[in-house]
């Protein structure tokens, strides 16, 4: 029996150093984060780029956000364009309007009539080829700058060499219990596929804000590959085509982009598209397994320290460390994850932190289920 003791002790003790070593992990993106603070904007380094921003039926977004894009400070040309998807809203006349004021600013049309093929995808595709400059950042109507040096700080990393550059995005309002819970659930996984992409390889990218050197888009012919497929075209851009030798990370405070506060049901939608993406991704097999051991190992040394405690419950010095040690893990946990949001000028969790951690499995089994009886042809219309 003792022999059985002793084996459940050093299984949870492992499981604690596993635990730890994992949480630590939350600080990779607050330190990529304080790196890049360190560094001013060089002037002269700032390459000329074209910000296209993809919309439909999107006037009021348009008309509320669009202006600090066209306000932004940058030192070299640069110019915005807007791809209206055949709006109806009075989105053109709206851009007529600002086009007048603003003479860096364009736009061009996709008509209803356009089939068989991602409106995203065409959308993209045809800002790429409108843009005069070689560096195209592709973003959203319902996104916005929080300041008009946005554009300079994103812009400001080193570019040698690199074919894309993958930035964050955070919601505008998190004022309410709902919104405090997906931005959470954002900024987790932003901790993971951000310094995965800096350190082995760019898995997926933020439809919302996603630089791109047009030369290299028409040299591996854009999305030729998943032309037809909805949604996860940045995503499948990065994934496909870009290693990490080639991709920068631009995460710096003054360098994310602020977006609207989804609508329930849009918000849910968006992780059911993306269980439809990444089975068209490269390199799943070795994220889906970082991605699996951060939420079991914490789960299964709960479950070994429960276990362990059942046994030496009549020893108060072995029941007093697996307290001390159980205790260590969330006190690690909140000061790594903090530090981060801190660094992000994100709002941090403390109290609330371990019961969001914990419902991530409940969160990705209920996209899973919903995208597993969904019919697959529904990821596959003409329109977006």
């Amino acid at each position: 029996m003792l022999g059985t003791e002793a084996i459940s002790l050093c299984i949870t003790a492992a499981l604690w150093y596993l635990t730890i070593m994992l949480l630590k992990q939350y600080s990779r993106l607050g330190k990529i984060c304080q790196e890049q603070e360190k560094f001013a904007v060089n002037c002269n380094s700032l390459p000329e780029v074209a910000i296209v921003v993809l919309a439909q039926e999107e006037v009021d977004k348009l008309e509320k956000h669009l202006p600090l894009f066209l306000q932004q400070v940058y030192p070299t040309d640069f110019q915005v364009i807007v791809i209206d998807i055949h709006s109806s809203d009075g989105t053109l006349k709206l851009l007529e309007k600002l086009e007048a004021e603003y003479p860096l600013l364009s736009h061009t049309s996709i008509p209803a009539s356009a089939r068989d093929i991602s409106m995203q995808r065409l959308a993209m595709t045809l800002g790429l080829k409108t843009a005069c400059t070689d560096w195209v950042i592709f973003t959203q109507a319902n996104c916005f700058p929080e300041s008009n040096e946005w554009l300079a700080n994103f812009m400001n990393t080193d570019i040698r060499g690199k074919n894309a550059i993958i930035g964050m995005t955070k919601y505008a309002c998190c004022n309410n219990w709902l919104m405090k819970k997906r931005q959470f659930f954002r900024l987790w996984q932003q901790m993971l596929w951000i310094p995965f992409a800096e350190k082995h390889h760019p898995y997926r990218a933020d439809d919302t804000i996603l630089a791109y050197r047009k030369e290299f888009f028409f040299s591996h012919n854009g999305f030729s590959s998943d032309s037809k497929l909805l949604v996860g075209a940045a995503t499948l851009l990065v994934n496909k085509n870009i290693s990490c030798q080639h991709c920068a990370v631009s995460v710096s405070k003054k360098a994310h982009l602020l977006q609207d506060n989804p609508l329930p049901h849009t918000w849910m939608q968006e992780e059911v598209f993306f269980m439809e993406t990444r089975r068209h991704t490269r390199y799943k097999c070795m994220y889906r397994t970082w991605y699996a051991l951060k939420i079991l190992i914490p789960m299964l040394y709960t479950l070994s320290t429960i276990i362990s405690c059942s046994m030496w419950y009549q020893n108060s010095i072995v029941m007093g460390i697996l307290m001390a040690l159980y205790v260590c893990t969330y006190i690690v946990r909140d000061i790594t994850f903090n530090k981060t949001t801190r660094q992000l000028n994100i709002k941090s969790y403390h109290f609330t932190l371990p019961y969001l951690c914990s419902i991530i499995p409940i969160w990705d089994i209920l996209a899973w289920l919903k995208w597993r009886f969904t019919n697959k042809k529904a990821f596959r219309k003409k329109f977006v």
